[in-house]
């Protein structure tokens, strides 16, 4: 077992409601990767042989359109796994996952996994109610984001970042990533014009302040204009 592991499952929420003996023969599966910045996890497309669970660094995950262009889908942090398809769908990688810095992984075969809930029911049980739980909220944040206009999107998004990566201090939640505008809109149906437009206003506004890769998010001052 990689040194840290259990420390890092316990962090995933898939994982929430296994007991300790139950997470550390999951841990038990789990080996140690490293990539460098830039360097690819898996490629889109490609057969689906592990999930992975980030220790350290960041992740993007991106897909292809038919033009060529890379669209980033996510940015995952510390104590997330990806795919999100997980271990219960069978098919292919559905996107590209690259390192955004260097970044420190778990990877567990999803063979091995599948092997582990059917000689433990109760932790195949625990497993699927959280994944259930997880899919609701996600079709729920669909359909809010369907009806949002562009500000609303934005909002929406750095919101996600700062719950995500973010990291509270005394005036604001402090977020480093290093994403463009464009990038930013590609994940929320936008143009870049729009998004910087809207950036630009939110920093007129007090609620950013900082630069593009590492700025401060004031919820405080963003929920007193709402």
């Amino acid at each position: 077992m990689p040194q840290g592991a259990l420390e890092v499952l316990r962090e995933i929420s898939l994982f929430r409601d296994l007991t300790s003996a139950e997470l550390e023969r999951v841990s038990s599966l789990a080996a140690e990767r490293h990539y460098s910045r830039g360097e690819y996890v898996f490629m889109e497309g490609q057969e689906r042989e592990a999930v992975y669970f980030i220790r350290r660094g960041l992740i993007k995950v991106l897909k292809v359109d038919e033009e060529g262009r890379e669209h980033i889908v996510n940015i995952l942090g510390r104590g997330q796994m990806f795919p999100h398809v997980g271990f219960f769908q069978d098919g292919p990688y559905p996107g590209t996952a690259q390192a955004m810095e260097a970044s420190d992984l778990l990877s567990i075969r999803c063979q091995n996994f599948d092997a582990l809930l059917t000689d433990h029911p109760d932790i195949a049980r625990k497993v699927m109610r959280v994944m259930g739980e997880r899919i609701l909220m996600l079709q729920a944040k669909l359909q809010e984001l369907a009806v949002y206009d562009s500000h609303d999107r934005v909002i929406a998004l750095l919101r996600h970042f700062a719950e995500e990566h973010g990291t509270p201090g005394p005036d604001g939640v402090y977020v480093k990533l290093p994403i463009t505008h464009g990038e930013m809109a590609h994940m929320i149906g936008m143009t870049r014009e729009s998004v910087n437009r809207i950036w630009n206003q939110l920093r007129r506004d007090g609620v950013l302040s900082g630069e593009r890769d590492e700025w401060v998010l004031h919820l405080e001052r963003l929920n007193g204009g709402a």
